[in-house]
């Protein structure tokens, strides 16, 4: 896991990341060449696709196979887009390779070819795509370490700067880093008492529970804390534990980060890797927050030197962790906050503030960003204050839980922002349909036709959109990724409460959040691990949009659909028993939606009788291929293909159940029938004929 650096450091393997024309321009030496050049001065070496031979798998996953492979991702940026990739026409194989390099955890090193790089006309121009790779270009500006270059001599002495630093960066002796945390507040106040007896209980204890209401501070406080204390750690780790079916997903992205398990390793299988490498080591961190069942993660805490934080509303850890309560602010913290940013406010009026709203961190937080972006004084916010409770919320109780004050107060800050900028609090509201983890950028930018106005406009350009999201940010409502964006769970239940229609689209935000997943979710039969990474970031999103208490009959059609492709990909990558509830609502909203004898119906049923039969329940899967079959033969035939299906299933439940002969008797029956009707060379009549002879 950790891998230990000798002081003679082997050469690490360094990815070039490039489109064709680079290799070749400018003439006499290329941009590529001297991009080599850097890496071989540098003591390490190559990897380049040009240097792979052909194979059978898909372009996509010899890419990704090849950039996995690498311990340092170079991207040489120009001005042609390249080819799109053939299963996700909508990226080229450059994105797709800075994806996948960004989410194992790999180095990146960008280097932009400048507007007044050396080279022919042809170098710039892209009629075809042109403007595809303006936008990857504005995209990467944000990425943060980026060097823009000129000519190959100085692409050459970028990247062997770059790579030297990156080198001093992890001297001998040292370890490899991952860290997906997300960024720490730039606004923090206070804690400091908190965050000494956080570190005290970790170093004594090991796994610390940090216990308080919703909005209390409990994620910027552990975050603020792996900030300070990163020094301490090699491996620091989130895992989003709020729906608790998919904390096992998470842990096994670490453990793939950490190459432990392959793409098409199942979860289980790299989570217990993962617990044996963690348990082997120390200088980590595994945070998981929003985490409500202690049962849900009793047996996925590796235990061993490395240290845990969990944040949870829950106070019956004690048999699991060491208790940290998180108290609101003390008030000398609520009034620097907004001191520090409504500079028209003095201690005495940032006090009565910090009374209304009881000193809740996050309920301050955006007062502040409000109260600074405004020429609202104490009093005039106060005063809306009570009026918008005494109308809105009849002046005794707040919504989802939260006093009266937040919820008002969250309130005028989404009539505001309604007010100011519609695209902007249109994308709050439909966020807040969403899972409370982060949400990737490209679920609104690749669908953005399914916005309503101005919404729609803006997703559909990167740079509008990444403005959009720093304004959201400037007034304290979200919290942007380089790639993604969060929102908290309080201003989300609360614009879920409101639901009002504002500015919304024609069928609701919950029914457009539905539609956009169904577009996005790959389309395929999920046999390709290439596309399980995506699968893994829309998951929890899909189980959020999907829930049953959701009131979505209008698009009931399209649920069934998702949650049957769904629990296809939880099946194939190795998750069974994540799949059968899933699979089991699909079926039970097209028997309701459609009939118990409907062809769709049907597929969904020969689904979950193969779901059932992978979590050994032998009984249910023979029971439903019974029911299955009946119905196909009355529906489209004995000789129908699919009927076909369902007569092989079925023999194998019978098989599987002892009934030896009535399976081989069918099974003789639908050999007849394959070879009559779909011929000897058919996969189904090769199934059977592969049974028979078992």
């Amino acid at each position: 896991m950790l891998i230990d650096v000798d002081r003679a450091r082997p050469p690490r393997r360094v990815f070039i990341s490039h489109t064709s024309e680079l290799r070749g321009l400018p003439s006499g030496r290329s941009f590529v060449d001297a991009v080599e050049s850097a890496i071989s001065r540098a003591g390490d070496a190559v990897i380049d696709m040009a240097y792979f031979a052909a194979r059978d798998e898909k372009p996509a996953q010899v890419c990704r196979e090849a950039v996995l492979k690498a311990d340092v991702y170079v991207l040489l940026a120009g001005f042609r887009y390249g080819s799109p990739v053939r299963d996700r026409p909508e990226v080229s194989y450059t994105e797709l390779e800075f994806e996948v390099a960004g989410e194992a955890g790999i180095p990146r090193l960008v280097f932009l070819l400048g507007p007044d790089a050396e080279g022919p006309a042809g170098l710039f121009l892209d009629r075809e795509h042109g403007p595809r790779q303006d936008r990857f270009r504005a995209r990467l500006a944000e990425f943060g370490t980026v060097v823009t270059v000129s000519s190959p001599a100085e692409a050459e002495t970028a990247v062997h700067h770059a790579l030297a630093e990156l080198a001093a960066d992890r001297p001998a002796g040292a370890t490899t880093r991952l860290w997906n945390l997300p960024a720490p507040l730039s606004r923090f106040t206070g804690r400091d008492d908190l965050l000494a007896g956080l570190r005290r209980e970790l170093t004594r204890h090991g796994c610390v529970a940090l216990l308080g209401m919703s909005g209390v501070g409990k994620t910027t406080t552990v975050l603020e804390y792996a900030q300070r204390f990163a020094g301490e750690y090699d491996v620091a780790w989130w895992v989003p534990a709020g729906a608790p079916e998919l904390v096992v997903n998470h842990l096994a992205e670490l453990a793939r980060a950490l190459r432990l398990a392959g793409p098409s390793d199942s979860a289980g299988a790299a989570v217990a890797r993962l617990s044996g490498a963690l348990r082997a080591q120390g200088r980590w961190l595994l945070v998981f927050d929003s985490a409500e069942d202690p049962a849900a993660l009793r047996g996925l805490l590796p235990g061993g030197a490395g240290h845990v934080v969990i944040t949870t509303r829950n106070p019956d850890w004690h048999d699991l962790a060491t208790s940290v309560p998180v108290a609101p602010f003390a008030r000398a913290e609520s009034v620097e906050l907004l001191c520090s940013m409504a500079y028209h406010l003095d201690e005495a009026n940032a006090g009565r503030v910090a009374e209304a709203l009881g000193d809740l961190p996050l309920a301050v937080d955006q007062a502040a960003a409000l109260l600074a972006d405004t020429t609202l004084d104490a009093d005039g916010y106060l005063s809306r204050l009570r009026v918008e409770a005494d109308k809105a919320l009849g002046g005794n109780k707040g919504v989802g839980g939260y006093p009266t004050s937040v919820a008002v107060s969250w309130s005028e800050a989404f009539d505001r922002l309604a007010d100011k900028d519609v695209a902007a609090f249109q994308l709050l509201s439909l966020i807040a349909w969403l899972a409370p983890v982060p949400v990737p950028l490209t679920l609104f930018a690749r669908h953005h036709e399914l916005l309503p106005a101005p919404l729609a406009e803006i997703a559909a350009d990167p740079v509008m959109l990444q403005a959009t999201l720093a304004e959201l940010r400037r007034q304290a409502m979200v919290q942007p990724g380089r790639d993604s964006v969060r929102l908290h769970t309080v201003p989300a239940t609360l614009l879920r409460a409101r639901a009002d229609g504002t500015a919304g689209p024609l069928l609701g935000w919950p029914t457009t959040a539905v539609l956009l997943l169904c577009a996005a979710v790959p389309q395929g039969q999920g046999d390709d691990p290439a596309v399980w990474s995506t699968w893994r970031q829309l998951l929890p999103h899909v189980l959020a949009v999907t829930g049953p208490d959701r009131d979505l009959r209008l698009v009931g059609h399209d649920i069934a659909w998702l949650l049957d492709r769904t629990a296809t990909y939880l099946n194939r990558s190795g998750e069974p028993a994540q799949a059968v509830p899933l699979r089991r609502r699909a079926h039970d909203l097209c028997r309701e939606l459609l009939s118990d004898q409907h062809p769709n119906t049907l597929v969904v049923a020969n689904n979950l009788a193969a779901d059932l039969r992978g979590v050994g329940d032998q009984a249910g899967a023979r029971a439903l291929d019974e029911e299955t079959l009946a119905h196909r033969r009355h529906v489209l035939g004995h000789d129908h293909p699919d009927t076909l299906v369902s007569a092989v299933n079925l023999a194998r439940s019978l098989w599987e159940a002892g009934e030896r002969w009535r399976a081989r008797e069918l099974d003789e029956d639908t050999l007849a029938r394959c070879l009559r009707v779909l011929g000897p060379d058919h996969v189904t009549t090769r199934l059977v004929k592969n049974n028979l002879i078992g």
